[in-house]
């Protein structure tokens, strides 16, 4: 019985979470009309800057700076760069390139 009920819980939870991220990428798409797929190497680059100049300099503030600095300005190069080009086409272009994107942005921080 203990393990149907953590069974239970597992699916809830999983459940919750699919329903969250439908949620808000339903939420997303509907007031924006693009589908961006690169949110989350966009958070991963204003991270990996934080924690390296936090690293360097000892100052966590500074690397709290580098990292909304990092993320504003790789924001802007993807918009520029990637996301303007892509809104008057269809969707799934919007998808294939915002993942292919993250897809880049991940490979690009070194893994140690």
């Amino acid at each position: 019985m203990h393990l149907f009920i953590e069974q239970a819980m597992n699916g809830l939870q999983y459940s919750a979470l699919l329903f969250l991220l439908a949620s808000g990428l339903t939420l997303i798409f509907g007031i924006m009309g693009v589908i961006n797929l690169a949110h989350g190497a966009l958070y991963m680059v204003g991270a990996f800057a934080a924690s390296w100049v936090a690293i360097q300099t000892g100052n966590f503030w500074g690397g709290l700076l580098a990292g909304l600095v990092a993320s504003a300005i790789a924001g802007i190069v993807v918009e520029l760069g990637v996301m303007r080009r892509l809104y008057a086409r269809d969707h799934l272009d919007q998808v294939l390139a915002t993942f292919a994107l993250s897809g880049a942005l991940f490979a690009l921080v070194p893994s140690e």
